[in-house]
């Protein structure tokens, strides 16, 4: 461990004593990409909240990080230029952390060296995060062998990002850990994901004429309603909804079919029906092409994600065992 993790965490603990405890606790997995601009680093942290991430037109052109330190949001340096192309956010729900981080970086026309093109971040719970930026043919990932919590960043930036590296605590509270399933349909339309709550309370499912046109759920977070994204577009024909007798009631399988339509080039999902432990809901769409069934025995379903443009072309599932 460098001198400069050495004094953020001397910073952190605010008594000397507690250096050598915390050196222990951390791993800095080194900056990778392209020998531009200059070294950045925020140091160690609690945690890490939000990270904003800014696209040029060939890469990653800015990232800035909201951390934690116990109750306070400390927000970290501004790396990078701004661009008019805009920021995207990626936000850790605060029972939730950072395992990996897979990043891109190719040598682009006008740049001396390798730049980062995309940023896709992971959590321990199970929610991933679109890429931000483009995605490229080099790539590395940021984590810690035993899957550790991210608690800063560091790295290389100039008028955009050159290398991206970040620190990991090799101990951290046990989480009871979701699993994602993966998505099935066809490859096509913007990567979403909820994430994983403690269950499902509602669902709502719109319909198109050649199949699931959006769809979004009510989640249950600590006897807390999170409703989630809207995924898809609205239509005349406007939602159903299928309400369960939470928490007694849980989701244990998502049935379905996909099939390939007329102006579309991939498949797309055009029935869903969910099975809880009390009952299965009636079918929402034209049941026809493939079938498929998500679920894991001994497991409930506590989030969703897929791939969504116009209609829904792929679903998916995280799961939790279920407890008594």
């Amino acid at each position: 461990m460098d001198h400069s993790t050495l004094f953020y965490n001397y910073l952190l603990s605010g008594n000397s004593k507690n250096i050598k405890s915390k050196q222990k606790m951390v791993q800095k997995v080194e900056a990778q990409g392209g020998m531009g601009g200059n070294v950045w680093d925020d140091g160690v942290h609690d945690g890490v909240r939000k990270v904003h991430v800014g696209q040029g037109q060939d890469g990653v052109s800015f990232i800035n990080v909201v951390y934690e330190n116990g109750s306070e949001e400390v927000v970290g340096g501004e790396h990078g230029k701004k661009s008019l192309i805009g920021i995207e956010t990626f936000e850790v729900d605060a029972d939730d952390y950072i395992v990996a981080v897979q990043v891109t970086y190719d040598k682009i026309f006008g740049f001396d060296s390798e730049v980062i093109t995309s940023i896709t971040f992971s959590t321990f719970k199970g929610k991933t995060s679109p890429p931000f930026g483009l995605d490229t043919e080099n790539k590395f990932v940021l984590k810690e062998k035993n899957g550790g919590k991210l608690v800063g960043f560091h790295g290389r930036a100039g008028e955009i990002l050159y290398a991206l590296g970040a620190y990991f605590t090799t101990t951290t509270t046990p989480l009871n850990p979701a699993k994602k399933l993966p998505a099935v349909g066809g490859d096509e339309g913007t990567a979403w994901d909820d994430g994983a709550y403690d269950g499902v309370k509602k669902v709502y499912i719109g319909q198109a004429q050649d199949g699931i046109s959006a769809v979004k759920f009510v989640y249950d977070k600590g006897a807390a309603d999170i409703v989630g994204d809207e995924h898809g577009n609205d239509t005349l024909l406007g939602f159903e909804e299928f309400q369960l007798d939470y928490p007694s009631e849980y989701i244990t399988a998502v049935e379905g079919t996909y099939d390939k339509i007329f102006g579309s080039e991939t498949e797309v999902i055009n029935m869903l029906r969910f099975k809880t432990n009390k009952q299965t809901s009636p079918p929402f769409g034209i049941e026809a092409g493939t079938a498929f069934e998500l679920k894991e025995e001994g497991s409930k379903i506590v989030g969703f994600h897929g791939k969504v443009s116009s209609l829904l072309h792929q679903f998916g599932v995280h799961v939790l065992p279920v407890t008594n």
